[in-house]
C-alpha cells in the first residue's frame, strides 16, 4: 500500500526536471553567449582586415614591393591588438576589374570556449575575416625606351646586366634578352607582336617586387619636356652667330728688337715710346706712357735669343695698334691694355710669351699656319694669356704639338669670341699639345670646329660659362675637360674619331670630364667615317675615364637632333673609371653602348636612355629614371571584397 502511495506522489517531479534540463538550458545559453561573442570579434577582425588590405596595398603601391605589403599588413594587425602572424597577405586578380590586382588579406583568431564544452568537445572557436582592396593601374617611369617600331627595340648582348629597380624597359617593338644576359627590373612594356625574347628567363624582378610585362605602346616621356624645349631652342642662334671682325687700325711704324740696333731706339720713339737695351741680358726694355690714344705699330719682329719687355709697367688703359704681324721668337712679356693686332700673332720654336690681362682683338695672319691661316699660330713653347681678359680672335687658333696655350690665368670672368681660320677650324690642336681656357662669364662663343683630331696626347680644358655655342662640331683624340654649362653644338660631339684615347693632364688621367655639363648636338653635319660615322655623340674604343654628368637640375646630359635626321649616340668606352649620369635623349636616333662597365651606379646618379632604338653590350648598367619622376597610378585604392 505504501509503495503505491509513492508511485502516485508526484510532489517532487518538478525538481527532478529541473536536475535533469538545468545544464541542457545552461549549455544552450553558453553556446548562444559565446557564439554571440564571437560574432562581435569577426565583426572586429573584419575591421582589421579591411584597414590592413587597405594598407598593404598603399604600400604595395608605393615600393611595388610584396616585402613592404606584408610590412604594412603586419603593423596594422599590431596597433589593433592580435598578433602580425595572425594576419596573412597575398597578391591576387582583383574580383571586381579585369587585368587588375588585388591585395588579400585573412585574419584569423582563436576564441576559447568556457562554457560549451558542458554540451560539446569544442574547446576553441576559430574566427575568420577576409578583405580585399584593389590595386589601380601603376605606371613605372622608364629609364631605358626605344621609341621607333621600325627599328630592333631594347637589344642586350655580350654579358650585359642591366639593373633598373624602380624603372621600366620600354620598347614599342621587342625587348631581346639572349643568354648570358640579364635585366632586373620591376616592369617591361613592350609592343610587337611577340612577347619579349629572354630564352635563360633572363628578365627578373628585384627582391621582394614583381615583374610585369606588358604588352603596350610607349610614348616620348620628353617631348613636351620644358628644359629639353629651352635647351635645343638655343639651335636656332646659330644663324646669325658670326665671327668677330678684324680690328681696323691706322698703319703705323715697324719695329723690328735686334740686337743693339739705333734703329729701334727710333722706331719706337716715332710710335711715342721708348726702347733701352741691357746687353748684358740681350733685354729690350719698351716703355710707352699712359695716354688715351693709341700707340700705332706696323709689324713687330724680334731676333732670336733676344728677351722683350713690352710696357710691362704700363696703364691697363693704353692701346696698342698693330697693322701687320707680331712675330714673338725667345722670351717675351707684355703689360696690360688693349692689343689690336689686324694681321695676327705668330710665336717661334722655343719662344716664351706672356701677356698680361687685356682686351685682345686679333685679326687673320696673312701666312700659313699648318695648312690654314689663323689669328693666333703658336709654334713656340708656352703661350699665356693672363686675366680677366676679353678675346676677340676673327680667325681662331692653332697650338702646334707639345706647346702650351692658356687664356684668362686665374679669372672665371673671361669673355670669348673665337671664329673659324681659312680651314674652317676655330681651335686646332697638335697632338701632345696642352690648351686652357679659363672660366667665363656669359657664353663661349666660337664659330668654327673645335679640331683636336690629330692632337693624340693632347689636353684641352674648355672653360665653364653658362653658354658654350659652338656653330661647328668638337672633336678630339686627346683628353677633354668640358667645365660646367650648355654646350650647343651645331654638328656633333666625337671622341676617338679616328684613334687616341685618355691623357693624364695635370697629374690625372681624363678622357672625357664633363661634371655639371649638358651637350646639345643639332647633327647639320655628321662624321663619314671611323667608329663615329653617323654618329652626333661618340665615345670611341679607345678612351677610359669617361665621366659625364649631367646637372642635378635638369639631369639632361647629352640631347641628340630632335627635329631632323636620325643621328645617334655610340659609347665604347672599354676602359675603367667610366661614370655616366644623366638622360641620354636622341628621340630620332639610336644609342649604341658597349664596354661600359658600371655606370651610372654613383651615389645620387641616375642613367636614363631613350632612343629610336637601344643597343647595350657588355659591362653592367645601373639605370634609372632621371627626369620622369616617380611611379604614378590611376584611380585610388578600393575595396572589393
Amino acid at each position: 500500500m505504501m509503495l503505491k502511495r509513492y508511485a502516485k506522489d508526484e510532489r517532487g517531479s518538478v525538481s527532478v526536471m529541473v536536475a535533469i534540463l538545468l545544464p541542457l538550458l545552461l549549455g544552450f545559453v553558453a553556446l548562444v553567449a559565446e557564439f554571440g561573442f564571437g560574432f562581435a570579434v569577426k565583426a572586429q577582425n573584419q575591421r582589421i582586415a579591411d584597414l590592413a588590405a587597405y594598407a598593404g596595398a598603399s604600400a604595395y603601391i608605393a615600393a611595388n614591393s610584396t616585402t613592404d605589403m606584408n610590412a604594412a599588413v603586419s603593423r596594422i594587425a599590431t596597433l589593433n591588438g592580435i598578433a602580425s602572424s595572425a594576419a596573412t597577405a597575398s597578391l591576387i586578380t582583383s574580383p571586381r576589374t579585369t587585368g587588375s590586382q588585388a591585395v588579400s588579406v585573412q585574419v584569423s583568431t582563436g576564441q576559447s570556449l568556457l562554457l560549451a564544452p558542458v554540451i560539446s568537445d569544442t574547446s576553441a572557436l576559430q574566427i575568420r575575416a577576409n578583405a580585399a582592396a584593389e590595386i589601380p593601374s601603376i605606371s613605372t617611369p622608364g629609364c631605358i625606351i626605344a621609341l621607333d617600331a621600325a627599328q630592333t627595340g631594347v637589344t642586350l648582348s655580350g654579358g650585359t646586366a642591366i639593373t633598373a629597380s624602380a624603372c621600366a624597359i620600354s620598347s614599342n617593338k621587342t625587348v631581346t634578352v639572349p643568354c648570358g644576359t640579364t635585366i632586373t627590373t620591376k616592369a617591361v612594356n613592350y609592343n610587337s607582336a611577340a612577347a619579349p625574347s629572354q630564352p635563360c628567363n633572363g628578365i627578373t624582378a628585384p627582391s621582394g617586387q614583381t615583374l610585369k610585362i606588358t604588352k603596350t605602346s610607349t610614348t616620348d616621356p620628353l617631348a613636351a619636356e620644358a628644359s629639353v624645349t629651352s635647351a635645343t631652342s638655343r639651335l636656332s642662334n646659330f644663324a646669325s652667330m658670326n665671327a668677330p671682325t678684324a680690328p681696323t687700325v691706322a698703319a703705323g711704324t715697324n719695329i723690328d728688337f735686334a740686337y743693339s740696333q739705333p734703329a729701334v731706339a727710333t722706331a719706337a720713339n716715332a710710335v711715342g715710346c721708348t726702347a733701352v737695351w741691357t746687353n748684358s741680358s740681350n733685354t729690350w726694355t719698351l716703355t710707352c706712357p699712359a695716354r688715351t690714344a693709341p700707340y700705332n705699330f706696323g709689324t713687330l719682329t724680334k731676333g732670336g735669343g733676344i728677351t722683350l719687355n713690352f710696357n710691362t709697367a704700363g696703364s691697363a688703359g693704353n692701346t696698342y695698334n698693330f697693322s701687320g704681324t707680331a712675330t714673338l721668337p725667345g722670351t717675351n712679356t707684355f703689360g696690360p691694355g688693349t692689343y689690336n693686332l689686324s694681321k695676327g700673332l705668330k710665336t717661334d720654336g722655343g719662344s716664351t710669351t706672356t701677356f698680361a690681362a687685356g682686351t685682345f682683338n686679333i685679326g687673320t695672319m696673312t701666312a700659313a699656319c699648318s695648312g690654314a691661316t689663323y689669328s693666333i699660330c703658336h709654334t713656340g713653347t708656352t703661350l699665356t694669356f693672363n686675366g680677366p681678359s676679353t678675346f676677340n680672335l676673327t680667325a681662331g687658333l692653332y697650338n702646334s704639338g707639345g706647346a702650351t696655350m692658356s687664356f684668362g690665368g686665374t679669372s672665371t670672368t673671361n669673355t670669348y669670341n673665337i671664329g673659324p681660320s681659312t680651314g674652317g677650324n676655330a681651335l686646332y690642336l697638335g697632338g701632345g699639345a696642352k690648351t686652357t681656357f679659363a672660366d667665363a662669364t656669359g657664353t663661349f662663343s666660337v664659330v668654327g670646329n673645335i679640331n683636336v683630331v690629330s692632337g693624340g696626347g693632347s689636353c684641352l680644358t674648355l672653360p665653364a660659362a653658362t653658354n658654350h655655342d659652338i656653330k661647328g662640331y668638337i672633336s678630339s683624340a686627346g683628353g677633354t675637360k668640358f667645365g660646367a654649362g650648355m654646350y650647343t653644338v651645331k654638328d656633333y660631339i666625337a671622341f676617338g674619331i679616328s684613334g687616341g684615347g685618355n691623357v693624364t693632364c695635370d697629374g690625372v688621367s681624363i678622357g672625357v670630364l664633363a661634371d655639371n655639363v649638358t651637350m646639345v648636338m643639332g647633327g647639320s653635319v655628321l662624321p663619314s667615317s671611323g667608329s663615329c660615322s653617323g654618329q652626333a655623340f661618340c665615345v670611341g674604343a679607345g678612351y677610359s675615364s669617361v665621366i659625364i654628368t649631367a646637372p642635378s637640375a635638369t639631369k639632361l646630359a647629352v640631347i641628340g637632333p630632335t627635329s631632323s635626321g636620325t643621328a645617334g649616340a655610340t659609347l665604347t668606352e672599354g676602359g675603367s673609371n667610366n661614370s655616366v649620369s644623366g638622360v641620354f635623349y636622341f628621340p630620332r636616333g639610336p644609342i649604341l653602348m658597349s664596354g661600359g662597365a658600371h655606370i651610372g651606379n654613383g651615389p645620387g646618379q641616375c642613367l636614363q636612355m631613350i632612343g629610336s632604338r637601344i643597343t647595350l653590350n657588355g659591362g653592367t648598367t645601373a639605370a634609372s629614371a632621371c627626369i620622369s619622376g616617380a611611379s604614378s597610378s590611376s584611380g585610388s585604392v578600393m575595396l572589393v571584397d
